[in-house]
């Protein structure tokens, strides 16, 4: 019998690569890794919801300049400057792939220019120049797909925000990595193999509802080994009778006689729903952990719970950790960014993220002074009237809870 044993390797993080004969930096072995993390984002149920749920709260309702309400005209300038698309797409490819690119347009070429646009620039078509003696990446090469790029193609350069004199540089959101020079691992790195783990039990699963015969059973026919022709239409009429939800449940089979006959051997995994259950649980969690979700609900996943008002009362505490820990750190990363890019038109006013919070009975960044008052939207409420609106919260969850029970009573009866 013939067979081959493939060993898996563990998983290994990716190097920058350089090579004497090019000028830029390569991504991985391949110089494709930036795809490696977007396949993740695309396979991945987990991964997928974590990165995008993340991404929306952390834009929130966009950027407002503190003191002045978000329709004033200031603000709507502000929004003019880098506009709310190009900014989701900065926040989603700093979080999916651990960094990010702004495109920064002046009004002109060389001395005193003014920034007119902050636009976004996909950075997984951008790989770096190798350093300066400084330890300074000057510029960055664009190709659309790296993956095709021939040798005789000419690689376009894009200096970097304040190393040049041109109408348009590139601002590389990237945070400091120890190591980690050219490129940013992303912040979930260790919970990848869950990603792929997640991808394969999918594929695993969804290969065995259509092809249901295929790894789990060996139909032997042991009268003779026939042709290749007739080997390969015996082979085909055997799948496309038995494989599939549709497959047939009962297999006819002509011998000539019983020691002759054809044998269904299983090759079975012991208590398998069970097993990929298991596994299925444990990469979501791992997933969750590496973005560092402090509650599944947060993200619309069910986990335990005794009822409407524990779960609520979960989802407000793990929203406010959650702000704090994880999404307030991302908003003042772009926040910096782009101060350090406008300072070039003058004094830059404060900016902050209006924050979404994820269901409508919570307040937003609500914090408790010493005297007694709660800072809610940069407005000042006694904490007496606040107490009221909790009063009527509470008296509406006991009504929601009262029609929920009787609904439930009725469909007893």
């Amino acid at each position: 019998m013939n067979y081959t044993i493939t060993n898996l390797s563990a998983y290994e993080m990716p190097k920058a690569i350089e090579d004497k004969l090019k000028d830029y930096v390569a991504y991985g072995e391949d110089n494709n890794y930036f795809n490696f993390l977007i396949q993740q984002f695309l396979q991945s149920a987990t991964n997928n919801a974590a990165i995008k749920s993340i991404s929306d709260l952390i834009y929130g309702q966009g950027l407002c300049i503190d003191g002045l309400e978000k329709d004033s005209a200031q603000v709507k300038e502000l929004r003019k400057l880098i506009n709310h698309r190009d900014l989701k797409k900065v926040i989603l490819e700093r979080k999916m792939l651990g960094m990010a690119a702004m495109q920064v347009i002046y009004s002109k070429a060389g001395n005193n220019r003014k920034v007119v646009g902050i636009k976004h620039f996909p950075i997984h078509t951008l790989r770096p120049e190798k350093m300066n003696a400084e330890g300074v990446i000057e510029n960055y090469y664009y190709h659309p797909n790296w993956v095709d790029k021939r040798p005789s193609d000419t690689l376009k350069k894009i200096p970097t925000f304040g190393n040049s004199k041109e109408a348009i540089e590139l601002f590389i959101l990237k945070p400091y990595i120890s190591g980690y020079s050219y490129f940013s691992p992303v912040g979930y790195s260790g919970a990848l193999p869950y990603c792929e783990l997640e991808n394969e039990i999918s594929d695993y699963l969804l290969n065995e509802a259509k092809n249901s015969f295929s790894g789990t059973k060996v139909i032997n026919f042991n009268n003779g080994v026939p042709s290749a022709t007739e080997r390969s239409a015996i082979s085909n009429d055997v799948k496309q009778k038995l494989t599939g939800s549709k497959g047939q449940k009962v297999i006819v089979a002509f011998n000539e006689n019983s020691d002759s006959k054809a044998t269904v051997e299983d090759i079975s995994l012991n208590d398998a729903p069970a097993h990929y259950e298991y596994l299925a649980n444990e990469a979501m969690h791992k997933i969750l952990v590496g973005h560092r979700v402090t509650s599944p609900m947060l993200l619309g996943i069910k986990d335990g719970g005794n009822g409407l008002a524990s779960n609520s009362d979960e989802i407000m505490v793990a929203s406010q950790l959650f702000n704090s820990t994880v999404i307030r750190n991302f908003q003042d990363e772009i926040l910096d960014a782009l101060e350090e890019v406008l300072e070039l038109n003058g004094e830059v006013p404060e900016l902050y993220f209006i924050t979404s919070q994820p269901i409508e009975f919570t307040e937003e960044d609500q914090e408790e002074t010493e005297e007694g008052y709660e800072v809610e939207d940069k407005k000042v409420t006694k904490v007496e009237d606040k107490d009221k609106e909790d009063n009527k919260v509470d008296q509406n969850l006991s009504s929601a809870i009262e029609v929920a029970m009787s609904a439930y009573l009725k469909t007893r009866d």
